[in-house]
């Protein structure tokens, strides 16, 4: 997808909902890399460049080149943040509303696309890495996406997905490469996911691990690449997301996530996901 027409005023990537795809081929340098994120579509980001520092939900590590990460919407994430240095990588987009539309919305089809919980990462063989980038250049190549060549294309890459991911379960995918500060930094952020309906501060934090404020504002800033402060907004907002879906009031999850303003909830709501809270709900609830 062309990268420059996402709205990217928010913390939530929106991609454009009446395309059931969008597929791009990127070899390029990054000028202003995009911070932690999450964003209402499946990403399938296929990296031909090795990426040093991927966070991706609860953890970063290091990402090598050859390596599929099937982002689920609402993932917050980021994978590469390098400024002047060239990254290649396929992207393919996806538009959950209307792949549940198709299989009329059965949870079992296609799971792996849908848990915000748990994103994955793949490292095909040579042959299999040949066949999807294969498969990939040939979506590429259809000038539009609604027609049925396109369509018949685009499932053909799902198809080979689901083969890969029922042979390459993460079990037994290789070990990705993380230092002792990205183990830090990952210990780090579980707990903040561990205590996600608390007010947590750079304080609480620096008591439990017994570092300095300094040291670990510092520290997760390197491998994190944004403060803890606006990190513990985003895993905050991200699971105000997923409480909303699951049909708590806007009031409930405002009081759940620790927000004694109503108001400043509804702000930081908005200004992360680009859209209300209410409105959220409303799009997104399915009694």
């Amino acid at each position: 997808m062309a990268e420059e027409i996402l709205k990217t005023t928010a913390n939530i990537l929106t991609f454009p909902v009446a395309a059931p795809f969008d597929v791009a081929y990127k070899h390029s340098q990054t000028a202003t890399p995009v911070g932690p994120h999450s964003h209402n579509a499946v990403e399938l980001y296929f990296t031909l460049s090795d990426l040093p520092d991927v966070l991706l939900n609860n953890t970063v590590s290091a990402v090598p080149a050859g390596t599929l990460i099937i982002i689920p919407p609402f993932c917050v994430h980021q994978l590469y943040h390098g400024v002047g240095i060239m990254y290649e990588r396929y992207i393919l987009s996806i538009n959950i509303q209307w792949l549940d539309a198709v299989f009329c919305d059965k949870a079992d089809t296609l799971s792996y696309l849908k848990r915000s919980d748990a994103p994955l990462l793949l490292t095909p063989d040579a042959a299999g890495k040949e066949e999807f980038l294969r498969l990939l250049d040939r979506l590429i190549s259809f000038s539009k996406t609604d027609t049925p060549e396109a369509m018949a294309g685009f499932f053909d890459v799902l198809s080979f997905l689901n083969e890969m991911v029922d042979r390459l379960s993460p079990e037994s995918n290789q070990s990705f490469p993380i230092s002792s500060t990205q183990r830090s930094t990952n210990e780090m952020i579980s707990y903040i996911q561990n205590h996600i309906y608390e007010n947590l501060t750079v304080t609480d934090l620096a008591k439990h691990f017994f570092l300095n404020p300094d040291y670990l504002s510092r520290l997760f800033k390197k491998h994190a690449h944004t403060s803890i402060g606006h990190y513990i907004t985003l895993q905050k907002m991200a699971t105000a997301q997923s409480l909303l879906r699951e049909g708590y009031t806007v009031t409930q999850v405002q009081e759940k996530l620790g927000y004694s303003s109503y108001a400043y909830f509804f702000k930081t709501f908005q200004k992360n996901a680009g859209i209300s809270p209410s409105k959220y709900r409303a799009q997104y609830f399915r009694k």
